[in-house]
């Protein structure tokens, strides 16, 4: 004989409604296990992605048919709220440059040539993108985002080079079909969540693609600032091209492309008439460490020399926001990370015109390995793409740092300075470290196209981000 509750009875009762036997089912912390695990969410994704119409009634039926489970609507609605599914679709019209419909001239030396010719038939270039997304809560602390999206943009406002019989440069045209995709992931943490210790962390991640899938225009090459006639013409518009591919000149670095551009009529002689020096490029054998030593440039198998060296597009970019509250003191950063991709090094190939970069500074090197200034020169090729300044992209950067005090409420009231209530000082630090391979200032540019679609990861004399120290006072009443 022994006494037991009203309420422990009734969970005993309940347990052999459900099992037969006197034994409690079990529980979570805070009540019975959810019937709605996690293979039970993941089933409801899937029949929600198969069919998006799907009720909330169609739901619950399924359930019950396919996994024999009783839920009520009102429940199997909270649970949906926490995987948010959501989809959204959206046009726009982008209204072509007022100055694009007139002539345009520039003067020269006193007097005016012709630049762009006006098109007054421009008309606006199309957008069209849905969007694709998930916000699911799971685990009481974390969260998850997810959002793909596909743009495409027709009739889009380019301008195109136009032929010298004209006696313009270019035109503006509607020229070309642009088909986009990115996908975007978050992931929220709450790590610690004390009286008196808080920590989270969330990390995000994206990737994207633009693809031409139409032209009504011959394929061109425009340069760095975005124009068909800009400043070294650097990537191909053509269509099937994806936007970011760096076209323009290799010099030889291995057997297969001597083999070829000998083949080609590109340079005389065997293989063995060449050798690689100490810079990796193939030479004349009987030039090498002479003063009429120079790098080789390599032909395709068409003949021509321009091809791909490069392409801008990183394979992700990811950043880490973490912030940390310890008592009355708070530290943030924000960890940025480039994966992948390339630069083309715009800025250090002009200077070569006039000897000015490192390389040329050859004192540290044996003196049998040191290049003549004109070795060094054919690099500079007039200012036209080659993969000589083509570079790693890739880099880690320490985005911003900052550490705050809240001051005691007794000490901010005792100054008695009227309704005053609360203060924070603390420092904030932006752009602290970057660890990257890059030779250039700062690795994270961008061509000077500004709002150009076209203008992508180019050092085209671009201010570097410099690093700053803020001190912060913040008060509140």
């Amino acid at each position: 004989r022994f006494s037991v509750s009203v309420g422990w009875a009734k969970k005993v009762s309940r347990a052999v409604l459900h099992t037969g036997q006197m034994e409690r089912l079990p529980g979570a912390k805070r009540g019975p296990i959810s019937k709605l695990n996690d293979e039970v969410r993941e089933r409801l994704r899937a029949w929600i992605g198969a069919q998006a119409d799907l009720t909330l009634a169609e739901l619950r039926q399924r359930l019950e048919q396919e996994l024999h489970l009783q839920v009520s609507v009102g429940r199997l609605w909270t649970v949906l709220r926490e995987m948010k599914l959501r989809a959204s679709y959206g046009t726009a019209g982008l209204r072509p440059p007022f100055d694009a419909q007139y002539e345009i001239f520039a003067v020269t030396g006193g007097s005016p040539h012709k630049v762009t010719l006006g098109n007054p038939l421009l008309g606006p270039a199309y957008s069209r993108e849905q969007e694709l997304g998930l916000n699911l809560s799971f685990l009481r602390n974390f969260t998850l985002d997810y959002s793909y999206s596909n743009k495409v943009t027709s009739e889009q406002i380019m301008s195109v080079p136009l032929s010298a019989a004209t006696g313009y440069a270019n035109e503006w045209k509607n020229a070309a079909t642009l088909a986009g995709n990115s996908n975007e992931v978050a992931l929220g943490a709450v790590l610690f969540s004390k009286k008196d210790f808080f920590w989270k962390v969330n990390v995000a991640a994206d990737r994207a693609r633009q693809e031409i899938t139409e032209l009504k225009v011959a394929p061109f090459i425009i340069g760095a600032d975005g124009s068909s006639n800009g400043t070294s013409s650097i990537f191909r518009i053509a269509a099937g091209q994806t936007l970011g591919i760096v076209y323009g000149s290799r010099f030889i670095k291995t057997a297969a492309q001597l083999a070829t551009t000998i083949a080609q009529g590109g340079l005389t002689g065997a293989v063995t008439d060449y050798v690689v020096n100490e810079e990796g490029f193939y030479v004349d054998k009987a030039k090498w460490r002479t003063v009429n030593e120079r790098p080789l440039r390599a032909l395709n198998a068409d003949g021509s020399t321009n091809t791909q060296i490069g392409d801008v597009n990183p394979d992700f970019n990811l950043s880490t926001n973490t912030n940390l509250q310890y008592k009355s003191f708070s530290l943030s950063a924000v960890v940025v990370w480039v994966k992948g991709g390339q630069i083309y090094n715009l800025t250090r190939q002009w200077p070569f015109n006039e000897h000015r970069d490192p390389v040329y500074d050859q004192r540290g090197k044996p003196q049998i390995e040191r290049k003549p200034v004109a070795y060094y020169d054919v690099f500079y090729d007039g200012i036209n793409a080659n993969d000589y300044f083509i570079e790693d992209a890739t880099y880690l950067r320490l985005r911003e740092l900052s550490v705050s005090w809240q001051l005691p409420k007794s000490f901010v009231t005792g100054l008695k300075l009227g309704p005053l209530e609360s203060a924070r000082l603390g420092i904030v630090g932006r752009n602290l470290w970057t660890r990257t391979k890059y030779s250039g200032y700062d690795p994270d540019v961008s061509g000077p196209g500004g709002g150009n679609p076209f203008a992508y990861r180019v050092d085209y004399f671009t201010y570097p981000a410099y690093r700053t120290f803020t001190l912060m006072l913040e008060l509140g009443y």
